[in-house]
């Protein structure tokens, strides 16, 4: 998304999806850790909103003016909140709410894999495999032997 007081394309496009999809049951979820840089039309057509702790001014006033289903008290909270600690605000709730997000119950799943030591490792097994593959034929005509005009494997 473009910076917040520059014209684009993609803003005027962005702006349209989020007003008009709803008709069409289309929704978004929008994920910034500085609402600031977002355009204040497209803040405001956000339904509801998951406000974690914020410290810049230029981003709290940005969310004073395009949330208005949280009170301002409780916008004031922002810089003060924990980590996990969320205001939930907007059609998913009755009121604001301030709730604490509680650990996560299944294992991560995000680790950074090490990408070139999982190739060495693809490239070795796959190499050891071709090889095995191929003196599998002499070793298995090395073995099998003749008794009696009969061969036996």
């Amino acid at each position: 998304m473009p910076p917040a007081h520059e014209p684009s394309r993609c803003k005027a496009v962005i702006r349209t999806i989020l007003s008009e999809g709803r008709k069409f049951g289309l929704g978004v979820g929008l994920i910034t850790q500085r609402p600031g840089k977002l355009d204040a039309d497209v803040l405001s057509q956000c339904m509801s909103q998951f406000i974690m702790r914020i410290v810049n001014p230029v981003d709290q006033e940005s969310l004073k003016y395009g949330v208005e289903a949280a009170g301002r008290d409780l916008l004031k909270e922002l810089p003060a909140l924990t980590k996990g600690q969320v205001i939930i605000a907007g059609m998913c709730v009755n009121t604001p709410v301030l709730c604490q997000v509680r650990q996560r119950l299944t294992a991560h799943g995000g680790d950074t894999l090490n990408a070139p030591a999982l190739w060495q490792s693809y490239f070795q097994d796959h190499h050891i495999r071709e090889r095995a593959a191929q003196k599998a034929p002499l070793a298995a005509r090395q073995r099998s032997t003749t008794f009696r005009g009969v061969s036996i494997e």
